[in-house]
């Protein structure tokens, strides 16, 4: 299925994979339904949802994105670039029009056209006091450097997002940091691209006051052929709010997304890194969770 304009995928109510306004794709779009999935709610998370949009065939390069419903705030959301040589670029949030969104931009290699998936997690707006979007604007950097912003004090990251800039680029990694390791909550990304020597990283964080049973937890860094394939589950009672890839090396990202594992245990966060100057990749995953 190929995307042109205009963009009329996905479209149901509020729950959309669209294109943002000023970016399109060739041609007329074929509408299609979008595979919806919401876990359990739970009173300490009031309207937790997780809704899925895709597969599309877009533009490289075309910004998609999904919105929360009226009167919900986004904590989380992700994407994939499907294929062999997909290259997920973007994967970060933002509130435009009174919407708040998960925006997705990803390429193929060696191809025009790219096919993505889109994924969001909202809750109701009271679910979380003191919330707060906060952005650092793009900035080129050297290959591999990475960016940093943080929560204000007192508050701690549930979720956050990246997009690396540039006609190679790609996301490196794009992950939570625990107050453990330095002294407040953060978001921090890395890039690269495959044809020069700075890339432009914009980073994202989703800042909230402190959740019942929140934590972050990280997977042990991994060595496997490629693509890495890695998962992380939250402890049972627990819901995944958000996650990240963490590519080491000359990782490039294709898949960083919440996960539907069943009606019992929810969602968990999946990832997948490749490295193409190896054989093998060398990875990590990091989810956030809070108390249902």
């Amino acid at each position: 299925m190929k995307i042109t304009t205009p963009w009329r995928l996905f479209a149901t109510a509020a729950i959309a994979l669209a294109t943002v306004a000023g970016v399109t794709t060739p041609g007329q779009a074929e509408p299609a339904t979008p595979a919806q999935g919401t876990a359990p709610t739970a009173a300490a998370l009031p309207g937790y949802q997780v809704i899925h949009g895709g597969p599309a065939t877009v533009d490289n390069f075309a910004r998609m994105y999904m919105a929360c419903p009226s009167g919900k705030v986004v904590v989380g959301g992700g994407g994939e670039a499907q294929g062999a040589d997909g290259v997920l670029v973007g994967s970060f949030p933002s509130y435009v029009g009174g919407t708040y969104r998960w925006n997705i931009v990803a390429r193929q290699e060696d191809q025009s056209q790219v096919t993505v998936t889109g994924h969001i997690i909202c809750v109701d707006s009271t679910a979380l006091p003191g919330y707060q979007l906060v952005n650092l604007p793009n900035a080129n950097m050297s290959n591999g450097s990475s960016r940093e912003v943080s929560c204000p004090s007192g508050k701690v990251v549930v979720g956050g997002g990246a997009e690396a800039r540039g006609t190679s680029a790609t996301l490196r990694f794009s992950i939570p940091i625990p107050a453990k390791k330095v002294p407040y909550y953060s978001w921090t990304a890395s890039g690269r691209s495959l044809s020069e020597d700075t890339v432009g990283i914009t980073v994202d964080a989703i800042c909230a006051d402190p959740l019942a049973g929140y934590e972050i937890i990280e997977s042990p860094v991994t060595e496997t052929p490629n693509p890495t394939r890695l998962t992380v589950t939250c402890p049972q009672g627990k819901a995944i709010l958000g996650g990240g890839p963490g590519g080491y090396n000359t990782a490039i990202v294709s898949a960083s997304r919440p996960e539907f594992i069943d009606s019992a245990h929810g969602y968990r966060w999946a990832t997948s890194v490749r490295e193409p100057s190896r054989s093998t990749a060398i990875s990590s995953a990091s989810a956030i969770c809070a108390n249902t």
